[in-house]
């Protein structure tokens, strides 16, 4: 496993400057090759709110000793900041050099950034930085079972918490943003410390398509058996929704306090501030957590519970537009399933627009579903019930807040499966938002990771 993290400068019709930061979380899937989910999001100039999710394809070679060369192409969907992106698809090909230093890798990437149906194309120069890791599970046929291993499985996070806060602008009359977001977080030895990643998207407040993607680190402390307190801080990008945020990067600071309500499960609410480059954003914040562990401690009987990476391609059939048009927009999506039963799941979901003329349109979601038992041999059956924030690109989504149903069929296809999808898509608030049927085309991968 590779996590990677680069800047670069793009250039804009008219001259315009703009940062732009990836990440990239890649996996080695053959001798040489490696692949995983990216996100690109505006950090400086003028278009705070821009960001595109899809999916990274890298060949590696070693050049010399501790020095590999490169060569990779991103495709992904999205947009914000009222850059020109057209319908959203981005393609990025790339050339690095890295130089290893033991643990973690620098270098120099060329790339050239390239919406084909907007008015972007720059090549450029830029600066990056990797980090090895491994990425430990064993075959979905084992869930169910008991394992002793010494270290953590999957990404190494011990918590995954579902968010639902709240903005107040100290600016624009104290306007209110209502959010719903995800977070995960891994603790060292002692308790105290934390640090994870954390996203979220606005639901209400008038502020469709504000979005948000954090790295965070905290500490605390027991106060009694079951409630602790501290504080956390995170950084990142963020934008979109008309929320003014200058280049794009935020802060946030924030005073915690977590109760322990059973073994395994914790709730938290968090009072703090959120402030950008030259003052924008700047808002107070509130923020409410429900979190479940996903980790026992290193060497502990753990139970192997079955996941699953799913990529997929969706087909909006009639996106109503603020305009008051109709029409269609596809997205490119990622989702990360964990099986809480035999026959049921959890699902957590990202999607952005990469045609449809809807460009900037993304959205988060986070649900449950149920399904048949899966075979090697015959065809699997489910349904999905998911909520979450979506927002952007001139869809008519009255504030944020959406459902999304899906029914799908999947059959195996060799080290996957392949899966088909109908469902539909509607906003939660008021009358005459969205509401569409969708199709879905998706690929999904099976694999255990050990839980409590």
């Amino acid at each position: 496993m590779s996590a990677t993290l680069g800047i670069e400068r793009v250039r804009l019709p008219g001259g315009e400057a703009l940062g732009l930061v990836g990440g990239s979380l890649l996996f080695e899937i053959d001798d040489a090759w490696w692949a995983g989910p990216a996100v690109y999001g505006a950090a400086t100039g003028e278009r705070g709110g821009l960001f595109v999710g899809g999916l990274e394809l890298q060949r590696r070679w070693y050049v010399a000793d501790r020095m590999q060369l490169i060569t990779g192409m991103y495709v992904g969907g999205g947009g914000g900041g009222n850059a020109p992106v057209g319908g959203g698809l981005m393609l990025r090909p790339a050339v690095t050099l890295l130089r290893d230093f033991g643990g973690f890798q620098a270098g120099l990437s060329a790339s050239a950034v390239h919406f084909p149906s907007g008015d972007i194309r720059s090549s450029q120069l830029g600066l990056l930085l990797a980090w090895d890791g491994h990425y430990r599970y064993t075959d979905a046929a084992f869930a169910g079972q008991r394992s002793n291993e010494p270290e953590r499985s999957g990404l190494g996070f011990d918590q995954w918490l579902a968010t639902v806060g709240e903005y107040r602008l100290r600016q624009d009359g104290g306007r209110r943003i209502g959010l719903v977001g995800t977070r995960v977080e891994r603790h060292d030895a002692s308790g105290n410390w934390h640090w994870g990643m954390e996203a979220a998207a606005a639901a209400r407040g008038g502020a469709a398509g504000y979005m948000e993607l954090l790295a965070s680190a905290g500490w605390d402390y027991p106060l009694l058996p079951t409630l602790r307190a501290g504080v956390r801080g995170a950084v990142g990008l963020g934008g979109g929704g008309g929320v003014p945020s200058g280049g794009g990067l935020i802060g946030k600071a924030s005073a915690t306090l977590a109760w322990r309500l059973t073994d395994g499960w914790q709730t938290g609410l968090e009072l703090g501030t959120v402030r950008g480059r030259h003052g924008q954003p700047d808002a107070s914040s509130t923020q409410w957590w429900l979190a479940t562990d996903l980790d026992a401690a290193p060497g502990a009987s753990r139970e192997i519970t079955r996941f699953e990476w799913v990529g997929a391609v969706q087909h909006v059939l009639h996106a109503q537009r603020k305009d008051g048009s109709r029409g269609s927009l596809d997205t490119l999506g990622i989702k990360l399933n964990r099986q809480i039963s035999e026959h049921a799941y959890l699902s957590a979901q990202a999607h952005s627009a990469y045609a449809g003329g809807a460009g900037a349109y993304s959205i988060g979601l986070v649900g449950a579903g149920v399904s048949t038992t899966p075979s090697a041999q015959r065809w699997q059956f489910g349904a999905e019930l998911l909520a979450g924030a979506a927002g952007g690109g001139g869809v008519d989504t009255r504030g944020g807040a959406i459902a999304q149903t899906l029914a799908w069929a999947g059959r195996p296809v060799g080290p996957g499966q392949l899966r088909v999808g109908v469902g539909g898509v509607r906003s939660l608030r008021g009358s005459g938002g969205l509401s569409s049927p969708l199709l879905e085309l998706s690929w999904s991968q099976a694999f255990g990771l050990s839980g409590r």
